[in-house]
């Protein structure tokens, strides 16, 4: 197996893919070396990336190995080719949201595809309280798109149980199963910085019966309940975007699972953005005030876009009997929106308490807002799981989150 560096990428593309004409000087990086905001964050954490680049063009070329780059932990290289299959799937489905493909090579686990990096990360725009007044619209398209056609309600079963057979991911879904639900990933390591109270109130959540009930009722939907190939690992740094173009990246964690999952966790990056904006400095109040109606408008869209694109599929392209089956769909939009907001509480409560980087927070140089933007985020995630089940439209949990914001300023 050839293993990739920054010596011998460009001989490699040369080798392999003679498609790609490399005129000198080219210039090699190796992604995850420089600034998070710069670099493909999820994958240059995780695996090997080198954005390769000569006068003309740019290109990305992703290896995987059998351990995560940077934790050192025992992960298949076999899902850098799940990833190169997804994407090859995804890109015919919503072509205008993910990256050309170039070349795969699964002996070296090696895939090369578009550099998107002309856009820039969601996350580190939202950091620095830019709008982005498309991006609901796109995320919605985006997930609904693939979730629906990559469905039984679309596809013919044969075809869908194959589907879900080839992307079992087995050895990689531990990940989420584990990480994002039993905690893993530091649920006995809080955040030092935040100080003794943080850990406490932290260390309480994880122990309360009722949250543990929660969390593993949640956990065993996750794991049982495949109505979708999902993405996997939604979250805003796996997106580039301008005010009007959005690509996203980094699906090798890409397995059958429920709809609601991807909306959530991409729905947590977005509670985490609201709680870090209402702490954060802004040049005066107002600016401040804008920001949270945005975040705020921003998760109403994410829901009730995805249901309107999800519909307008089904009208289209569902099996008859779905469409006959009375008070189906609504149903099932129900379900979304509750799994949708206790796969929030999950996703979000693993990242903010524990000890690891958290770039939605890590930011807020004052290390008293910061806590009080963490502990705002960890009690609306407690919330959430309280009563995630007895959601029925989007503005009630949005509504407790400006009712939990409130007792901590009252400043909407």
């Amino acid at each position: 197996m050839i293993i990739l560096t920054r010596d011998n990428v460009v001989s490699y593309i040369k080798d392999h893919v003679p498609s790609i004409k490399l005129e000198a000087p080219v210039q090699v990086n190796v992604i995850g070396e420089g600034e998070l905001s710069e670099d493909v964050e999820g994958d240059g954490y995780c695996n090997f990336v080198f954005r390769v680049a000569d006068k003309n063009a740019s290109y990305i070329v992703k290896q995987s190995t059998s351990h995560l780059r940077r934790r050192g932990k025992a992960v298949t290289p076999k899902r850098n080719r799940y990833e190169y299959e997804i994407m090859q799937l995804r890109s015919k489905i919503v072509p205008q949201y993910v990256p050309t493909l170039y070349h795969g090579d699964f002996e070296n686990n090696v895939f090369i595809m578009e550099d998107v990096s002309n856009l820039k990360l969601v996350r580190y725009q939202m950091n620095e309280n830019h709008r982005l007044p498309e991006l609901a619209s796109q995320v919605s398209q985006y997930l609904a798109a693939t979730h629906f056609y990559t469905s039984e309600f679309y596809l013919e079963s044969e075809k869908y149980r194959s589907l879900l057979s080839h992307f079992m991911n087995a050895e990689i879904r531990h990940v989420m199963e584990d990480g994002i639900f039993l905690g893993i990933f530091g649920a006995d390591e809080f955040d030092p910085a935040c100080g003794p109270e943080f850990a406490e109130y932290c260390g309480n959540i994880y122990r309360d019966t009722e949250i543990t009930f929660q969390r593993f009722k949640l956990r065993h939907l996750f794991m049982s309940k495949s109505e979708t190939l999902i993405h996997g690992d939604f979250h805003t740094s796996n997106m580039f975007a301008d005010d009007t173009h959005l690509k996203v990246i980094d699906m090798e964690y890409t397995f059958g699972a429920p709809f609601s999952y991807d909306l959530g966790f991409i729905m947590a990056n977005f509670i985490s953005q609201f709680c870090s904006a209402a702490f954060r400095p802004f040049e005066n109040e107002s600016d401040r005030k804008g920001c949270l109606s945005y975040l705020i408008t921003i998760m109403h869209l994410l829901y009730t876009d995805y249901i309107g694109y999800f519909t307008e599929y089904w009208e289209k392209d569902a099996k008859l009997e779905y469409k006959l089956a009375k008070g189906y769909k609504e149903s099932l939009f129900l379900d979304i929106l509750r799994e949708c907001f206790g796969f929030a509480a999950c996703a979000n409560l693993c990242r903010v308490c524990g000890s690891m980087q958290t770039a939605d927070f890590d930011h807020i140089e004052d290390n008293d807002l910061r806590t009080q933007a963490k502990s705002l985020s960890v009690e609306i995630d407690e919330l959430l799981f309280r009563k995630w089940f007895t959601y029925n439209s989007i503005d009630e949990p949005l509504d407790d989150m400006i009712a939990l914001l409130k007792k901590h300023k009252d400043i909407l």
